[in-house]
This record gives C-alpha cells, structure tokens and sequence, in this order.
C-alpha cells in the first residue's frame, strides 16, 4: 500500500470519525464552551489510534458503525493526554497551532481536560461489550498517568518547588527503565486501539491479545521514532520544537541515553552538565548537545531498535486474517518508522 493511499485511507477514516468526536465533546457542554471543548481535536493530528480501532476491527469482520464511537474515544482519550502533557513540558505549540494552555490559559486547559476524559466514556456506552471498553480505557489512562509522572521523574533538573519530584527524580536511567516508560506513555494507548477493535468484532481472546501485541509493538516503535525527530526532525514538518526534550532536560529519549552510552568522559560530563544545570537551556545548548550526539551512533542505534519493534509487529501480523484490512495495518507500521512528523 502507497503512502499516497494510506494518506487518503485516514483521511477517509478521520472524516468518518471527527464528526462522532466533535458530538462527543461538545454535548451537554454550554454553547459558549463548546469551541474551547473542540479545540485541541480540532486542530490536526495524523488520528492514527482511531484509525487502528476501526481497522483492527476490521480484520475480524467488524462492522464501521460499531467501531466509530470506540474510535472517537481513543483519540479524545489520546488527546486528553496532550493537553496535560503540554501543561507539563509548557509546551506553546503542537502541529503547528498554540496548544489547549497556550491558547486559552493553564485553568481553562486543566478544566477542558476532565470535558476530554468525561468524553471518552460516554463514547463508549454506544458501543457493543461496553463493560470491556470500559475497563480497558479506564485501566489504560491510569497506565498512562503513571508513564507520564515517570517521564517527569527522568527529568535531571527543575521543578525545585515540587517536592515529590525532587524526592523521587531518577538517580540514575537505564534503557530498561526507558522502555518501560514509553511502554506507559505511548504503547499502552496503540496497544488498546487495536484490542478494543477486535473486541467490539467479538474477536476470541487469542486475537484480541495477538493484536494487541501488534499494537504494541507499533507504540514503542512510535515513540523512538518521536525521540528521533525530538533530535534531528525538520521543526516544520514535524510540527514541534527540535530540541524539546534538550530543553526539558529529559534523559527519557533513546536517542539521548545511546549517545551517553557511547560519549567519553569529557562528552558524558558537557552533556550532564547542560541537562543538570540550574540555569535555561539555550540555542548554544541545544547546538552543543546536538553536536555530541552526532559524534556517536545513537541515532542509527534508535533506528534499528525501532525496525525490530516493526519487524516484530509484521510478524503479529501475518498471525492476523490477512485482507485489505491487515494490509492497511501494515501499511501504518511501515509509515511509524518512516515517518517525518
């Protein structure tokens, strides 16, 4: 499958979807709110996860209008997270627009966010084994939750005033802690996506946990990849400030904790010493971090780890019925790892 037709492929199932998102979001809210209750869904986004609830779906026979309000509540939940997470990492931007924060102020994105998981839930009373959905999405945003506080915590400096933070930041990050942070933050969320499609098409067990899998395998790729682009995107096309993780002084990137790896002392210490600084990163840290990192084969590293995950899912994959709709799949997996934005 073309990149081409993939691209029209989740045009097709975001015209399908956006509509039930923006019901969704917008009911029982009060007129005057329901332009702030939209915004952040109305501003973009690739909407893979609904994308992968309703082709998972179906793979085992699924019928479109039984997997368009799970759809919808996946990408509200996704973008429930968003809105925290810009709060968080004070982030002004995301696809090229001011974020939820950014645009309407902090108290007015924190109040939008509960409009954005009351959403996901109602959503999901429209839906066949509404008791499953239910169970899954709610377990799933906990596990998120506790992927975002651990990213938080691998973060090396700031937040001086919260006191759990600092009484519990990360000593000391492996890559083991670092796989089971995004397997919270980002994996989680794709690997429900694809479950809770082939629950709602009365999937047996055996698939719905096989593609599961596959959706998970497709989250961590995800993420290192983001960790990719974090370094070395183009800021334009990937919509999001180059350099954000410097900024943030997280060591929850791939890319970063490779290159640290593999740095001598004198390199280790520059970059410990930018990340664990008191003072704001600069451009010039920013450049000097950057440089280092070029100096090693971190990013290749982050690229071949992200191909196995690939691989691994392409062969859940070819485990699945194996029709337009398993094709469609793959054609996603193969674009995560290419993709430039």
């Amino acid at each position: 499958m073309s990149n081409t037709n993939l691209k029209e492929k989740l045009i097709e199932l975001s015209e399908l979807v956006d509509p039930v998102i923006k019901q969704l979001l917008t009911q029982d809210v009060e007129r005057m709110n329901a332009d702030l209750a939209f915004y952040q869904c109305s501003v973009g986004g690739k909407k893979i996860r609904p994308a992968l609830v309703i082709l998972s779906g179906q793979v085992f026979g699924g019928d479109v209008k039984d997997l368009v309000y799970p759809a919808a509540s996946a990408e509200i939940l996704h973008n429930s997270t968003l809105i925290i997470d810009d709060i968080i990492d004070h982030s002004e931007f995301r696809r090229d627009e001011p974020t939820c924060w950014n645009k309407f102020g902090t108290s007015i994105a924190e109040c939008n966010s509960f409009t954005y998981v009351a959403s996901v839930f109602a959503g999901l009373t429209h839906v066949n084994n509404s008791s499953k959905l239910v169970d899954l999405y709610s377990t799933t945003l906990k596990i998120i939750v506790d992927g975002e506080i651990k990213d938080i915590l691998f973060e090396r400096s700031g937040r001086e005033d919260e006191k759990y933070v600092v009484e519990h930041r990360y000593k000391n990050i492996t890559k083991d802690d670092y796989f089971e942070m995004i397997s919270k933050k980002t994996a989680i969320l794709l690997q429900t996506c694809c479950q809770a499609g082939a629950i709602c098409a009365d999937a047996s067990h055996e698939q719905v946990e096989l593609i599961g899998n596959f959706g998970f395998d497709l989250g961590m790729a995800f993420q290192i990849r983001d960790d990719i682009l974090d370094i070395f995107g183009d800021e334009k096309e990937f919509g999001k400030k180059i350099g954000k993780d410097i900024i943030e002084k997280k060591m929850g990137n791939f890319v970063i904790l490779s290159a640290i790896d593999q740095l001598d002392e004198k390199g280790k210490g520059t970059l410990r010493n930018i990340l664990e600084s008191s003072n704001e990163v600069s451009d010039e840290d920013i450049a000097t971090v950057t440089s280092l990192i070029e100096t090693t084969n971190a990013k290749k590293d982050a690229e071949d780890v992200a191909n196995l995950y690939i691989q691994d899912a392409s062969w859940l994959l070819a485990k699945l019925p194996q029709n337009e709709y398993s094709e469609q799949l793959g054609a996603i997996a193969k674009y995560i790892v290419d993709r430039e934005k």
